[in-house]
């Protein structure tokens, strides 16, 4: 019994020692197929860590076309659909299409214009020198027209069929955008300068009594916020924080659902274009030529630049760019994350509005004084593609000719060079990332020699013409 046990037990050994075995084989395999997985993930992650295609305006820019128009620009907007919406000095409203480049239609007033076009839903506003306030259609159509007995002094803003602006005598309106009919009004302590914003069915502007005012949809006041100086023209609400400068240089971020300042920072003068918004960061132009950018979390200052004069004309936010116009003559664009300056563009004259992107233009105005005309200026990135040899035509059989492209306005391009002969056309080299190709002609003729330019979303050609003799 006693050596039919020990066999028992050598058996049972001999088996676990069999489980320990297919047990380490089995962790081994899953470990490889663990690491195996982990390495496509970092493959997967690296790759799509390849850059996107540029998004939004690409330099170097050239003019691509122009709208003559008369009178000197107020200013000018676009809508979602990219349609463009212009008021000049002279009582004239425009309406142009970016895509086609030409006047869609226009509407004149009898007195001059005082304010932008401020775009509704489905409407248009505007206002003359007298206060009288003009609806129009988005197809130029008057819709109504009242007169303000009081200066309008701010934007006009909409919301759900009502419009709201502020004058200088305080007066604060609400009017329905079907008539204009006044609705309520609210009286402040002092002028009101800022245009109202939005929050949560809340309606907030500044006064000139140093009160951030909080109202009902209905008129009535929720809050009253005692700031320490005059709030200027052009605050900026993002979900519950508001954005606004005053007059003694400060530049404040409110939390509107706490009902308290959130952070303030010392800037260099007084801010009289709006701010815009990009991620975790908000730029502003103060009016000592400084373009500032500042994280939205803590008012720290991420990056600063000098632009070459004052400016109240609006930022563009392109893509990865930001793009400012001052006093001057140069169109400046700059990267949003870093504020490296990454293209310019003299425009030999004095800019008279903000820049403004409508894919594929990038938009500004100018002025002729001598005529009293304005022209809203078209540019659009250089797409150009340049082959050249190493020997001019022409050359000998078998001798080496090398040719290199070189292409401006492309992301990531590939190049593909083919040959002609006659009415025979034959690609020489795939496409690749190579900019060059060698050819070695084996018989004399006339060829050309031909080259295309490829990336994501653009594609052009070039091509020389290339004599072979014999000797």
């Amino acid at each position: 019994m006693i050596s039919a046990f020990k066999f028992s037990v050598k058996i049972e050994e001999r088996e676990k020692k069999v489980l320990l075995l297919d047990f380490s084989r089995r962790m081994k395999k899953f470990t490889l197929l663990f690491l195996v997985c982990i390495f496509l993930g970092f493959c997967s992650f690296f790759k799509s860590r390849i850059p996107a295609y540029p998004s939004g305006v690409v330099f170097p820019l050239e003019k691509a076309g122009e709208i003559a128009y008369k009178g000197r620009i107020i200013d000018f907007v676009k809508d979602t659909e990219g349609d463009i919406y212009l008021s000049t000095e002279r009582g004239l409203v425009y309406c142009m299409t970016g895509e086609r480049r030409e006047i869609l239609w226009k509407f004149e007033v009898s007195e001059e214009l005082a304010s932008s076009p401020f775009l509704g839903a489905e409407n248009i506003y505007v206002y003359d020198m007298n206060s009288t306030l003009y609806c129009l259609s988005k197809k130029g159509r008057l819709l109504w027209k009242k007169e303000v007995k009081e200066k309008i002094t701010t934007g006009i803003k909409e919301l759900k069929k009502k419009i709201y602006f502020g004058t200088e005598k305080g007066i604060f309106f609400a009017r329905a955008t079907s008539s204009g009919e006044e609705l309520w009004r609210f009286e402040a302590g002092d002028a009101i300068r800022s245009t109202p914003v939005f929050s949560a069915e809340r309606i907030i502007f500044g006064c000139d009594d140093h009160n951030l005012y909080i109202l009902s949809e209905k008129g009535s006041l929720l809050d009253k916020i005692k700031t320490e100086n005059k709030i200027q023209p052009l605050p900026l609400v993002e979900k519950n924080f508001l954005y606004f400068g005053t007059d003694d240089h400060y530049f404040y971020c409110f939390n509107l659902a706490k009902r308290k300042k959130k952070w303030k920072i010392k800037i260099g003068g007084k801010i009289l274009n709006p701010p815009v918004v990009d991620g975790k960061r908000i730029f502003f132009i103060c009016w000592n030529n400084v373009l500032y950018c500042l994280n939205k979390k803590n008012g720290h200052i991420l990056w600063w630049k000098i632009i070459p004069s004052r400016s109240f004309y609006r930022l563009e936010i392109s893509g990865e760019r930001i793009l400012a116009s001052s006093f001057s003559s140069l169109l400046l664009c700059f990267d949003v994350e870093t504020g490296e300056n990454i293209g310019e563009y003299d425009t030999g004259q004095e800019i008279k509005s903000n820049p403004l992107w409508v894919a594929p233009y990038l938009m500004f105005n100018l002025h002729d004084n001598k005529k009293d005309e304005g022209k809203l200026i078209f540019l659009k990135k250089i797409l150009k593609v340049s082959l050249r040899s190493s020997g001019e035509s022409p050359q000998k059989v078998g001798a080496e000719i090398a040719f290199t492209v070189s292409a401006v306005g492309f992301y990531r391009q590939n190049y593909e060079f083919y040959l002609k002969e006659r009415k025979e056309e034959r690609i020489v080299q795939e496409k690749s990332e190579k900019n060059s190709w060698a050819w070695f002609p084996e018989k004399e003729g006339d060829y050309i020699v031909g080259v295309k330019v490829v990336d994501e979303k653009e594609s052009m050609k070039t091509e020389i013409p290339f004599v072979i003799k014999k000797d």
